[in-house]
């Protein structure tokens, strides 16, 4: 029940505050483009106050140093990583695979990592200051299209990734594999939209 009552607050918060702005992530080979992601993200991470209770800190991810491995022929995993200054980060792993006879894909894994600091979670339990929480959610099918499009969901999409991270994506798009010219393929829209 207080899981629930915090994340209601979280997105109230956010939809106070109108939603994050979506940002374009690229990982190149070379000079060409190979992977691209775009979309806002709200985690609402739950952690430990002085006051023995719990509580829970939306924080907006806006960015930051971006790698990854694209996939060479024959291969049907991709990764890419987003570092935000060291105090916050995500790696999305892409699987592709065939499915009734045609090759999609989806996201297969999403972690993410924080660092506690007290200008994040002010009221936190002096231990975990300086301390790096993460969560991931593995074995998932999420966000599925065809291989020659991308996926593209502009509504909100609210996801828990084990106990104390949920997520709030806004804008989502993704192409993980088969990307041309720098950009995204057409979409594949989410049935939201």
């Amino acid at each position: 029940m207080v899981k629930i009552l915090l994340l209601v607050f979280a997105v109230l918060l956010y939809k106070a505050t109108a939603q994050v702005t979506p940002v374009r992530y690229e990982v190149k080979k070379g000079a060409e483009v190979c992977m691209l992601a775009k979309f806002g993200l709200l985690l609402s991470i739950r952690y430990p106050t002085v006051h023995n209770t719990t509580s829970s800190a939306p924080l907006w991810f806006g960015g930051g140093d971006v790698s990854g491995t694209c996939t060479e022929e024959g291969e049907n995993i991709a990764v890419m990583e987003i570092n935000d200054n060291h105090e916050m980060g995500l790696k999305l792993t892409f699987t592709r695979g065939n499915f009734h006879s045609h090759s999609m894909y989806w996201l297969s894994d999403f972690e993410v990592w924080y660092v506690y600091t007290r200008n994040r979670f002010p009221d936190a339990q002096p231990a975990v200051y300086g301390t790096t929480g993460s969560e991931k959610a593995s074995n998932i099918q999420w966000f599925r299209a065809p291989e020659v499009n991308s996926y593209l969901c502009r509504s909100e999409q609210q996801k828990t990734l084990q106990y104390n991270v949920d997520i709030l994506l806004n804008d989502l798009q993704l192409q993980p594999f088969e990307v041309k010219n720098n950009d995204f393929s057409p979409p594949m829209e989410c049935a939201m939209d």
